[in-house]
């Protein structure tokens, strides 16, 4: 019997081995394929995707271990086409690896987005305990209150902490700055947020879950199918 085909889509450039290795141990028994909606972009396409004052803002990782920041509803298109080409490859089921707000995007087999998962089991979990939210971008916050208010029916507080320049150190100092509410939840909300750097936060807050992104999606998707 073949294993089924799970396909990573990411918003930015695949393979991602930032994030794969660390939810490797979670796919166990799938055949795993990457493809990313800035495959086929050349340095400047990707430069004048860059949001304009207004739109919404998306961070994702190059191939090169770089990063862009994105206009989230310019990127729509582009990571139909990765979808695409990742049922052209075989895929049973896709899961698209971010926790942006996207809508629109279809699929022929299973199709699974890292944002109602992860998000969903936050909330199912988080109860009445206050939560923190982690954004990679200062831009971002305001919006990520809007929607997780809207979500909890309560406001939670949300800080910036770049995954892809912060150091691991970095991630303890947030931590250390929640000493005065040591029951709050910790939520990663980016597919870029790593278990390294959870665990650099657990360590400095232990009082209360830290979770990521990554690790919730691939476990809930992997129970799904």
């Amino acid at each position: 019997m073949q294993p089924k085909t799970l396909a990573l889509v990411t918003i930015g450039q695949a393979p991602r081995d930032d994030v794969t290795p660390d939810i490797a141990p979670l796919l166990e028994g799938y055949r795993v394929i990457e493809t990313g909606a800035l495959d086929e972009l050349s340095a400047a396409e990707i430069a004048a995707l860059a949001p304009a004052p207004g739109e919404g803002v998306l961070v994702s990782r190059l191939r090169g271990g770089g990063s862009a920041v994105l206009a989230e509803e310019r990127l729509h298109p582009l990571i139909q086409a990765a979808v695409d080409r990742a049922v052209a490859a075989g895929a049973t089921a896709v899961l698209v690896i971010c926790t942006g707000d996207l809508v629109g995007i279809a699929a022929p087999v299973p199709l699974f987005m890292a944002e109602s998962l992860a998000h969903g089991a936050v909330a199912a979990l988080v109860g009445a305990a206050p939560l923190v939210v982690v954004a990679p971008e200062p831009e971002q916050v305001a919006g990520i209150e809007t929607r997780w208010l809207s979500r909890l029916g309560r406001p939670v507080t949300v800080v910036d902490c770049d995954p892809y320049t912060a150091s691991l150190e970095r991630f303890a100092e947030v931590a250390r700055g929640l000493a005065a509410d040591p029951t709050a939840w910790v939520f990663l909300d980016c597919i870029g947020y790593s278990e390294a750097m959870a665990q650099a936060m657990r360590d400095e807050h232990p009082g209360a879950p830290v979770l990521t992104a990554r690790s919730l999606a691939a476990r809930l998707v992997t129970a799904a199918l």
